[in-house]
């Protein structure tokens, strides 16, 4: 008896789209790249310092300046790029404090279960019920406004989120056969969390590391603009919004241009947080 069996398609093509990362991705990163490698050409090529002022003041885009100059001559172009390395230096410092300092916690709380699970998230919730900008804005306030109290303070407000977010993988991971059989051979609990279930909630954090610096840039940007961030003369894109709203009308550039850096960025760790979720998720 003859049966007709329809041709099978090779798979060799398929597999190869299946592992093309996604297009936000690849977006994201090429975006963030190319933002790090402007400030670095800047900070080792570029022809004007950040605080080198010249004689044209609130000049519009020329040879001599690409974006202009601000109201005291300096180059914008250079300021926007130095400002973006600023930021970026801020959000990284304040995602991995953030990480560091709430993976354990999560993982500590969901291995452990019972009364120290009850107490650790007790206090991660308490930490959660403050706004974010105002525990940003009180710590800014009791310590000197500068870069490293920006990353204490920012890295402080997004602990609890990076805390509660490892718990649940970690309650089911601590449930598997794997980890029972670790406790029966006499592993210790340090091990088995950083050997067994610290890899098996990575996934997550590591979406979550670039979530969160998207927030933080803004975050930095908004105390900046209100004074409480970077303090002049080191360039930060709120700051810059700040000093050139006064000029808005004379060169609305000074407020166009780190206005549009800020948006970029932002889209760009969103992009590729994004894609980073749809390259990790395992059904893909």
């Amino acid at each position: 008896m003859d049966v007709d069996l329809a041709p099978v398609p090779p798979m060799q093509a398929g597999a190869r789209r299946r592992r093309r990362p996604p297009a936000s991705l690849v977006a994201g990163t090429l975006i963030i790249a190319t933002l790090v490698g402007l400030a670095l050409w800047v900070t080792l090529f570029g022809r004007y310092g950040v605080n080198q002022a010249s004689g044209d003041v609130l000049t519009g885009p020329s040879a001599a300046h690409w974006l202009g100059t601000d109201n005291i001559g300096r180059d914008l172009l250079t300021r926007t790029f130095l400002a973006g390395r600023t930021s970026l230096l801020v959000a990284a410092g304040a995602t991995l404090l953030a990480a560091l300092l709430g993976v354990p916690i999560g993982l500590v709380a969901g291995y452990r279960g019972g009364l120290v699970d009850t107490a650790l998230m007790a206090f991660v919730d308490t930490a959660l019920s403050v706004p974010p900008v105002l525990l940003a804005l009180t710590l800014v306030a009791i310590f000197s406004p500068a870069i490293w109290t920006l990353i204490l303070g920012v890295g402080l407000i997004f602990t609890p989120y990076f805390a509660r977010l490892v718990r649940g993988p970690a309650l089911s991971v601590r449930e598997q056969d794997f980890v029972a059989a670790a406790r029966i051979a006499g592993v210790g609990g340090g091990t088995i969390l950083r050997r067994h279930v610290l890899p098996n909630v990575a996934a997550p954090v590591v979406v979550q590391l670039a979530n969160t610096a998207a927030t933080c840039i803004l975050i930095e940007a908004s105390l900046s603009y209100l004074g409480l961030g970077v303090q002049p003369p080191q360039p930060s894109w709120g700051r810059m919004v700040l000093e050139g709203q006064r000029y808005m009308l004379e060169s609305p550039l000074l407020v166009i241009v780190p206005c549009a850096a800020l948006v970029l960025a932002s889209i760009a760790l969103g992009l590729f947080a994004d894609g980073l979720q749809k390259q990790l998720n395992p059904r893909r």
